[in-house]
C-alpha cells in the first residue's frame, strides 16, 4: 500500500474520532442540562424571583436615597451681592461732589441721626438730600435693610468724616424665613436665639431682617464689632471694622452660623454696619445691665390663629 494512502486513511481515521468525541460531549451536555432543569426547575425559577424583587428593592431605596440627598443637600448660593457696589458707587458720587455741596450733605446726615428726624420742608428746597437719606439712615432705608433707628451706613467715606467720634454700632441682616427654619433631616447645630424659633410660624417667602447690637467704639477702622452672639445675648465674635466694612462675607458666615446652619452662610444676605453718634441708645443700657428684656418677649399673634383656624387666612 503506498505511504500516501496510509496516511490519507489514518487523517481520516482521527478526524472520524473527533467527531464522535465532539457529538459525545455535546450529546452529554445536552442531557446533562436537560435532567438537571428537570429536576432543578422549580428552586432555579425560585432563586429568580427571589433575585429579581431583591434586585427591585435596590432600585427602589438607590432613588429614595437619591431623592433625599438631592432635598437635604440641594441648596441655592449667591455669590454675587450688589450692596457692595451700590456702596461704593454712592460713596464715589458723594466724593466726586464739590467740597461744600459734600460737607453740607454729610452735616444733614449727622443732624438727622442725632435728631432723630428732621423737617420735611427741607427735601422740597433739596430734593438730593432724598437720594442720600434712603442710603445713609437706616430710618429710610428701603425694607429688607430698613429698621426703627436713625443710625448711618458705616462706609469708608462716613469713617474718613466721623473719625474719633463716639459711636454705638449696629450690624442689620436678613434672610428668608424658608432658610431660617430648621431642617427636619439636618437639625440646628447649636441652640438658637429666641426670636428665631418663631420663624416657624412665618411664611416662606417672608422675610426676616435682624438688628445686632455691635458695641460702642469711637469710628475707628481698628474698632471691634461684635457679629454673633449666643442664646443669651453674649458676645462671642468680635471683627474689626474695616474687615466687616471690606469683607462682608465673614458677617453673612456668623449670621447663618447664630441660627445653626453655617452651610448656608451664602444664602442669608447682609446690609451694612450701622452706627448712631454722640448718643447712646437705650439697648446698650439693656445691655450692661444683663436686662431679661434683651433675651425678648414675643407672645403668639393669637387673632392670627384664631383666623387661619377659622379658615379666613391661608
Amino acid at each position: 500500500m503506498p505511504r500516501r494512502a496510509r496516511h490519507e486513511a489514518r487523517d481520516r481515521h482521527h478526524e472520524r474520532r473527533r467527531d464522535i468525541r465532539k457529538r459525545f460531549w455535546e450529546e452529554f451536555r445536552r442531557e446533562f442540562m436537560r435532567r438537571f432543569r428537570r429536576k432543578y426547575r422549580d428552586s432555579i425559577r425560585r432563586h429568580v424571583e427571589e433575585f429579581e424583587a431583591f434586585k427591585e428593592k435596590l432600585s427602589l431605596l438607590r432613588d429614595l436615597i437619591t431623592g433625599r440627598a438631592r432635598i437635604v443637600y440641594e441648596v441655592t448660593h449667591y455669590y454675587f451681592f450688589g450692596k457692595k457696589y451700590e456702596t461704593w458707587a454712592y460713596d464715589k458720587i458723594l466724593m466726586d461732589m464739590p467740597k461744600d455741596i459734600r460737607d453740607e450733605i454729610v452735616a444733614f446726615i449727622r443732624s438727622v441721626s442725632l435728631g432723630k428726624g428732621f423737617d420735611p420742608k427741607i427735601l422740597d428746597e433739596k430734593p438730593i438730600y432724598r437720594y442720600f437719606l434712603w442710603f445713609f439712615i437706616m430710618y429710610y432705608s428701603k425694607y429688607p435693610c430698613k429698621h426703627s433707628a436713625y443710625a448711618i451706613k458705616v462706609t469708608p467715606v462716613i469713617v474718613n468724616y466721623f473719625g474719633r467720634v463716639r459711636s454705638v454700632y449696629y450690624v442689620l441682616r436678613w434672610a428668608y424665613a424658608k432658610d431660617l427654619k430648621a431642617d427636619p433631616y439636618i437639625g440646628r447645630s447649636r441652640v438658637v436665639d429666641f426670636n428665631i424659633t418663631f420663624m416657624r410660624y412665618k411664611y416662606d417667602d417672608d422675610m426676616y431682617n435682624s438688628l445686632l447690637y455691635g458695641d460702642e467704639g469711637a469710628m475707628s477702622p481698628d474698632d471691634l464689632v461684635t457679629v454673633l452672639r449666643n442664646a443669651r445675648r453674649e458676645s462671642e465674635v468680635r471683627i474689626p471694622l474695616r474687615r466687616a466694612m471690606y469683607q462682608p462675607h465673614w458677617i453673612r458666615y456668623y449670621f447663618a452660623k447664630m441660627f445653626g446652619m453655617p452651610e448656608k452662610y451664602t444664602v442669608v444676605n447682609h446690609c451694612s454696619v450701622y452706627a448712631i453718634l454722640e448718643r447712646t441708645p437705650k439697648t446698650p443700657k439693656l445691655y450692661t445691665l444683663k436686662d431679661r428684656r434683651m433675651l425678648g418677649v414675643r407672645p403668639r399673634h393669637r387673632i392670627k390663629e384664631i383666623l387661619y383656624r377659622g379658615g379666613f387666612r391661608i
